[in-house]
């Protein structure tokens, strides 16, 4: 496949366009792991080098009109998980393709904070870099016009820019303070009507840390990007037209394409059954007390005890979202006509589960209009929401274990994450605790004071240091790390994982921290059928990010209904089965003439990543904190697993090693790799 390619050298202040086509290269990921593998081989320099090349584009079905199709993916070495790591911003394409580009590589880094502007008019590309003094970015992310961070920074450039592209629609996509201090900043975007944001429709490229590459190792505080410039390119069907596009798909499903997406994203928009939607209300509602809360303390804590805590967090998180949105049917998309309508927003608030829930059950925090104070905190600030509230929760407990001071970390008071304070004064505890994750929020975005910049580099990093200063505070054989929930890759690699008690959550693997894994709850599968399962999802989200599609419409891109056709007399019915298994290989034939196997390509590319990995030095090792340990113990006798809780109460460390080596060893096989412990 042919991609219109940009590469932008800020040491040299140099751009090259150019046409790119390489076999094997079918979208994003596949250019980065390319160009990072074989052209810059960042793997032998630190991710905060400007060989790090920051990739960014749009995936081959953007201009269509099949919705889920613009995410915008961006692709890096990660400075928190040190391997090759992707993220993506929903919607943020469908205003990108305006260029008439596809993919954009970054290298080298500006003198000063830089904003690369992109605009395609009149057939044309136009590139500028809008450069600021640092103190005046610190002043915008301090405050403008009454915003902070990412969100005064974005209004600053509406301003800035709007002569730039003359009336034409554009985006901006850019970073706060946290991406200048700490290793795990995201990239924020918003889409733009008329030149002002529109609430809710917010989205984040956040995890791995994309935003500090973005600050740290480039220099750039934002890009901005639109134009007019026309963004559709298919060789064959038109995906643009929404006759072809109905005639193809009605070879494929029985039902009108549109009317199974619906049925098919039901979840994201609104369920009946529930009566509620988007991630935050159907998540609560499956997990219950199998909710990560108190810094994933659920193995210490007894059932009805957990039991309780959930209906609290029914009671003032959940049923105050479902007035507040669902019932008010506030919802948008994130940018792009979509019918899923994932976007709940309450009081000009996007409310997703997991950044609500590490900044608020796992922090402390049971009541949500104190949960939206921290929220807007960290995401002003712009921090990965599910990385930061992983490290306020290991903070507070902490303090809490008196292994560290309030005043050490910056703040004002203690913390409480005692589920009996919670469940006795939800309100007001919460309140406390929300406040207390704003002020370590601020404290850690500006590097302000010795621990606090410290807990810029991360949970696993910041406890060896910990252990050093602190030493005489810890019991014999004690760790700082040994209430911290993160996922270790070689030396100093770590992520926080996603949002549920997921034995898939807590295996180091090639990706980590997103949906590249097993991640269902409240299952304890045996090691060889974890490996299956992680391999199989890896696959598949490998693709909906390499191709820029969101995976909320994964229901009806992954595998197709039944094929109907009338049999007229004498006729002959040729039904494409085929198609049976993924949408994309149908999709890439007809708009491409590219046949591809969707699952032998995934494959390929996830053993390219785990080389990319080992040449770094960085390979899977056995957890080496004591809560994930016993987060995967417990959740055997949890989960309706006897044999395996029989071998873990016997023996937890070898049983785990079995556990997690078995499991290694089956996906070694699985993708003719050595990616074991």
């Amino acid at each position: 496949m042919e991609f219109i390619t940009l590469r932008i050298d800020l040491d040299e202040k140099r751009v090259v366009l150019k046409p790119f086509e390489r076999e094997g290269v079918l979208g994003v990921i596949d250019y980065g792991i390319y160009v990072h593998s074989e052209v810059y081989r960042s793997y032998s320099v630190s991710p905060y080098d400007g060989r790090n090349v920051l990739v960014f584009g749009r995936g081959p079905f953007s201009g269509s009109i099949l919705p889920g199709s613009h995410r915008l993916t961006f692709f890096f070495r990660s400075p928190l998980y040190k391997v090759l790591f992707p993220s993506t911003m929903g919607g943020a394409a469908y205003t990108f393709m305006r260029t008439g580009i596809d993919i954009v590589e970054v290298t080298g880094k500006a003198g000063e904070p830089t904003v690369v502007v992109i605009r395609g008019s009149g057939g044309e590309l136009n590139v500028s870099l809008y450069q600021m003094e640092e103190e005046k970015l610190f002043r915008v992310w301090r405050g403008y016009k009454g915003k902070e961070g990412v969100y005064a920074l974005t209004e600053f450039l509406i301003e800035e820019l709007a002569d730039f592209f003359d009336g034409e629609e554009f985006r901006i996509a850019c970073v706060g303070p946290a991406s200048l201090n700490t290793d795990y900043g995201a990239i924020f975007s918003q889409t733009l009507r008329d030149g002002k944001p529109v609430e809710g429709s917010e989205d984040w490229a956040a995890r791995g840390g994309s935003g500090s590459v973005m600050m740290r190792a480039h220099g750039l505080c934002g890009i901005a990007f639109g134009g007019s410039n026309e963004g559709k390119r298919f060789k064959g069907l038109d995906l643009s037209n929404y006759d072809h596009v109905k005639s193809l798909f009605s070879k494929v499903y029985s039902k009108p394409l549109f009317k199974v997406i619906a049925e098919k994203t039901e979840k994201y928009r609104y369920n009946p059954k529930l009566k509620t939607g988007g991630t935050f209300g159907g998540d609560y509602l499956a997990e219950k007390e199998l909710t990560p809360v108190l810094n994933w303390q659920m193995p210490y804590i007894p059932v009805e005890k957990r039991k309780r805590l959930y209906e609290a967090i029914e009671k003032y998180y959940v049923d105050p979202f479902n007035e507040e949105s669902i019932e008010k049917k506030s919802w948008t998309t994130c940018g792009e006509p979509c019918p899923a309508t994932c976007k709940k927003v309450r009081n000009g608030l996007k409310v997703d589960y997991e950044p609500y829930n590490a900044n608020g059950p796992l922090s402390g925090s049971l009541f949500l209009k104190a949960s939206d104070l921290g929220v807007r905190k960290v995401d002003a600030l712009g921090f990965d929401a599910i990385e930061f509230g992983g490290t306020a929760a290991w903070v507070f407990e902490l303090i809490g274990k008196g292994l560290l001071k309030p005043e050490e970390v910056g703040l004002s008071d203690k913390p409480d994450l005692n589920p009996d304070s919670l469940l006795k004064n939800p309100v007001e505890v919460s309140k406390r605790n929300a406040e207390l994750l704003s002020e370590l929020a601020e404290k850690v975005a500006y590097g302000e004071g010795e621990i606090p910049k410290l807990l810029g580099k991360g949970k696993r990093n910041a406890a060896k240091v910990l252990d050093e200063m602190f030493g005489e505070r810890l019991k014999p054989g004690q760790s700082f790390s040994d209430c911290a929930v993160y996922v270790a890759l070689g030396e100093d690699g770590e992520i926080t994982p996603t949002m549920y008690w997921a034995m898939g959550n807590f295996i180091p693997l090639p990706v980590q921290g997103k949906y590249w894994t097993y991640y269902k709850f409240g299952v304890f599968p045996e090691p060889e059928e974890l490996a299956d399962r992680i391999l199989e999802s890896a696959v598949g989200e490998y693709w909906y990010d390499n191709v820029g599609w969101c995976r909320f419409h994964r229901r009806w891109m992954k595998s197709l209904s039944s094929v109907e056709c009338e049999l007229a007399e004498g006729g002959v019915c040729n039904l494409p089965v085929k198609w049976t298994k993924s949408v994309l290989e149908l999709l890439f034939l007809r708009a491409y003439g590219e046949k591809v196997n969707a699952e032998s390509h995934g494959m390929e590319q996830i053993r390219k990543l785990i080389n990319y990995a080992l040449k770094a030095g960085y390979s899977p090792i056995f957890p080496e904190s004591e809560r994930v340990k016993d987060l995967i113990a417990e959740g055997a006798s949890e989960f309706g697993r006897k044999e395996w809780a029989e071998r873990f109460k016997e023996n937890r460390e070898k049983a785990l090693r079995e556990y997690v080596k078995r499991t290694l060893d089956r996906y070694s096989f699985l993708t003719g790799t050595v990616w074991k412990i």
